[in-house]
């Protein structure tokens, strides 16, 4: 159109003529052509496909192939046993926990083993965890980096590689990306296919290429210092969990903290698998303090499901330390002098290198720094050297701790170091309610809730010749207590009396009995009154004298003004015994108050003695052989668990040791019944204590008669 309208103001509005409607149609075409053709992109074939599937056979080479500038000499044992263990948990299953050391290179291995199975599509969900959300996302970032940049990866991963490149970092595009060639499984041709997926955020979803073994995979990180439960991404669950490093600042100085942590690995990660198939976890990581839970997670005897390993730095000490206090010494003053390489002590161990070196080994002889100073020395030409240098710089606690994840006696509250695992191994061999040869007493403890009983049977036998005893636990079950209503106490003393006749009556056809068929009866019985007492109180006048109520008074029950210690008297209402006493009660009942704090430590003791030996508790059933739990064992577990929920803790104030009771657990009704079966045992005239007062000689069921 030529001319133009003139304006209001009258002057005449100049005009540029439209293309023709024919031009403006091809211009548009061409750029939809454009679009269309950046949008797509061809998936070469793979460069090597008998070079990819032998090197996937094998970890190690395919991480020293694939990556070179990283892994660039031979694994060393630390670092194989790291990847046999996250290789064994993707194909078998199961927990692993190592502790390597500082910059061993677990992180990078940790990281590089998860892309391999995602890539080879064994693994079609992977969770890497951290102690934070930033350094879980700074992990993947490492991941993300390697499939965008590493040459050799693309060359023999095109189908998951090249899609990524072609973002050319704009993840944006992934949205209407497609892509054409031939399917990597039977080498056919494609047509044109969205590839669906994404390559931002806390996880990534690998490219939807057609044959692709890694089609549609998932890598996710997640920061332990937040809620982990129920991770779930389209659908599907996790199939493997890598736990980078989960200790913190906070969970290394703070036993709250520590607990969290120990409770989201054990819990909220535990069950993060599907409905049919467990999720397996593996942990790398360095021991900071002994009591962290990095430190709990790599000891057998806390963790035994997790089958902890832990690799030292300094495998073996050199042979002379006096060689090595005098190099650090000559270190420390050369570093007060400004002179940072101390050549002088440099020169020191170069004329004295084979006697320093002698009796020394390390775990990683590639570890120290080559390059040359300006004089043509070598910084440092031994990783016996830099171990050493860095004692000089921050001290052999730090370098014990980081290089060789042996941290430092706590000087701060220390447990008992009982454990459930260490209580399940703890058995007699002798099948369940088998009273074991020469026991002459049978005692019962029962902890008593709004749901249900916990009661615990033990068999005692004496040893006269060194005064110890030795108490077998014959049998422990739970009892459950019907009638009862949520949020309200209506019932509850009937049905807790219904629920102890029950367990009176099955008491009856349990059929205690010798090896040789002869039936024992259960001596006297413990029922804890601290809750519903005088439905309690009822229960045991019913029953007769062999059940007595009790209570348990000291700090771990919130309770510090009785004290057991001090010598009492006996009067007509009160008689004194072990660390027990008898309170008489309206109606003549007795009431058998305990010191629960002496006898969770009476008890704690007893399962950490000898079992070999007089003077233990023991457990029915049949031991495994070597580390391996037996069936019978492994159903001690929910046992263990409960006597285990409390432990106490030493720790020095001002000069003074201080115990006390530390709850881990809110699960302790077996250790409440199990300390009750003892005292029962004291009140039936055992001797379990060394130097027993007289009073605790004399039969208690003396005390119980009327009046």
């Amino acid at each position: 159109m030529k001319g133009g309208k003139r304006s209001k103001s009258g002057k005449k509005a100049v005009v540029v003529d439209d293309p023709p409607i024919n031009e403006r149609q091809r211009d548009a075409e061409r750029k939809r052509e454009s679009r269309a053709k950046s949008k797509i992109v061809e998936i070469p074939a793979c460069a090597n496909r008998r070079r990819r599937n032998r090197l996937e056979k094998d970890d190690a080479d395919w991480l020293r192939w694939y990556f070179p500038d990283l892994f660039w000499y031979e694994f060393t044992e630390q670092q194989t046993a790291m990847i046999k263990a996250i290789r064994r948990a993707i194909l078998q299953g199961g927990d692993q926990a190592i502790a390597a050391s500082r910059g061993e290179g677990k992180s990078t291995i940790a990281e590089r083993m998860l892309l391999k199975y995602v890539l080879a599509g064994t693994v079609g969900f992977a969770l890497l965890c951290h102690s934070t959300g930033g350094k879980a996302e700074d992990s993947l970032n490492e991941i993300k980096e390697a499939v965008e940049t590493n040459d050799r990866l693309a060359a023999d991963y095109p189908e998951a590689c090249i899609p990524v490149r072609a973002l050319e970092q704009t993840p944006n595009r992934a949205h209407y990306q497609q892509v054409v060639g031939k399917r990597h499984d039977n080498r056919k041709p494609f047509p044109a296919t969205n590839s669906k997926f994404s390559w931002c955020g806390q996880q990534v979803f690998f490219p939807a290429v057609p044959g692709s073994p890694s089609c549609g995979a998932i890598i996710a990180t997640r920061g332990l210092d937040a809620e982990v439960r129920g991770v779930k991404k389209m659908g599907r669950r996790p199939d493997v969990i890598v736990i980078d490093d989960p200790d913190t600042e906070q969970t290394v100085n703070s036993d709250e903290q520590a607990d969290k942590l120990e409770k989201r690995i054990d819990r909220g990660l535990a069950f993060a698998g599907g409905q049919q198939k467990s999720v397996s976890r593996v942990m790398v990581t360095t021991i900071q303090r002994r009591i962290c839970p990095s430190a709990k997670f790599t000891d057998p005897a806390q963790k035994p499901s997790w089958q902890g390993k832990r690799f030292r730095f300094l495998v073996s000490k050199p042979a002379r330390p006096d060689l090595w206090e005098e190099y650090t010494a000559m270190r420390v003053q050369a570093q007060i002098d400004g002179d940072e390489h101390s050549r002088i002590a440099h020169q020191f161990y170069l004329a004295h290198r084979e006697a320093m070196e002698a009796g020394a080994k390390t775990a990683n002889p590639n570890r120290y720094d080559p390059s040359r100073l300006p004089d043509g020395s070598q910084v440092e030409v031994s990783s016996l050297q830099r171990y050493f240098n860095e004692v000089a710089r921050v001290g052999q606690e730090a370098v014990s701790t980081e290089y060789d994840n042996d941290p430092p006696e706590e000087s701060g509250p220390q447990d008992s170091g009982i454990t459930a695992w260490r209580i399940q191994r703890q058995v007699s061999g002798f099948p369940r309610k088998i009273v074991p040869p020469g026991c002459t007493l049978i005692t019962q403890g029962i902890d008593c809730r709004k749901v249900a009983l916990h009661w615990v049977v033990r068999a005692w036998k004496v040893d006269e010749s060194d005064c110890l005893i030795t108490g077998y636990t014959i049998d422990y079950g739970v009892q459950d207590v019907w009638g009862t209503t949520i949020g309200s106490d209506e019932g509850v003393d009937e049905a807790l009396i219904r629920a102890l006749r029950a367990r009176r009556e099955a008491m009856i056809t349990a059929c205690y009995e010798t090896a040789d068929h002869q039936i024992r009866d259960i001596d006297l019985t413990l029922i804890d009154a601290g809750w519903r007492t005088e439905a309690i109180y009822e229960a045991c006048r019913q029953f007769g004298y062999s059940f007595r109520p009790s209570m348990g008074f000291g700090k771990s029950n919130g309770c510090v003004r009785t004290n057991f210690s001090s010598p009492v008297k006996s009067t007509p209402d009160k008689k004194i015994g072990d660390r027990w006493f008898l309170s008489k009660q309206p109606k003549g009942t007795w009431l058998v108050c305990m010191d629960s704090d002496f006898w969770k430590s009476w008890e704690h003791d007893r399962w950490m003695s000898d079992p070999n030996r007089h003077g233990a508790l023991m457990l029915f059933g049949e031991r495994g052989e070597g580390k391996r739990l037996s069936d019978d064992e492994k159903k001690h577990l929910s046992y263990a668990k409960h006597l285990t929920a409390e432990t106490e803790v030493e720790e020095v104030i001002k000069g003074v040791l201080k115990r006390s009771w530390k709850a881990k657990s809110d699960s302790n009704h077996y250790l409440d019944a199990s300390y009750m079966s003892d005292v029962a045992a004291s009140m039936k005239g055992v001797r379990l204590i060394k130097n027993p007062r007289p009073a605790a000689a004399i039969n208690a069921a003396e005390w119980f008669k009327p009046g």
